[in-house]
């Protein structure tokens, strides 16, 4: 089988402890959460972000509205918005919302420090 390349923030990670983390991260379609940070798909890589690197997760809903032959139907996708570097990365997605809830729940299980959800202004 070959071998899993992580890519962070800051270029590849190359760890055992980062390999044996993201098999043993809880599923959450297409995103991981594990005990050392939040993994997901991209390409041929799988992007790793340390809880460490993250300065904040929250959920964004994106609306879709899409026409029909008998009028128009509203979608809802939930993305996984997580901010590291003073920059958002929303790859994540997912239809079903308490997905998406759950797993914003682990990290923050995972991640007690790491403020969650949306600044109030």
């Amino acid at each position: 089988m070959a071998e899993k390349k992580f890519a962070g923030l800051t270029g590849p990670v190359e760890n055992t402890a980062v390999t044996a983390d993201y098999e043993s991260a809880q599923n959450f379609e297409a995103l991981r959460v594990g005990k050392l940070g939040v993994y997901y798909r991209e390409g041929f890589k799988i992007r790793f972000f340390a809880f460490e690197e993250l300065e904040r997760a929250f959920l964004r809903v994106q609306e879709v509205r899409g026409r029909m032959c008998c009028g128009q139907a509203f979608f809802a996708y939930f993305r996984m918005v997580l901010v590291a570097g003073g920059k958002e990365h929303d790859y994540a997605m997912s239809e079903k919302e308490q997905l998406m809830r759950d797993a914003l729940a682990a990290i923050a299980a995972n991640a007690p420090g790491l403020p969650i959800g949306v600044p109030a202004k």
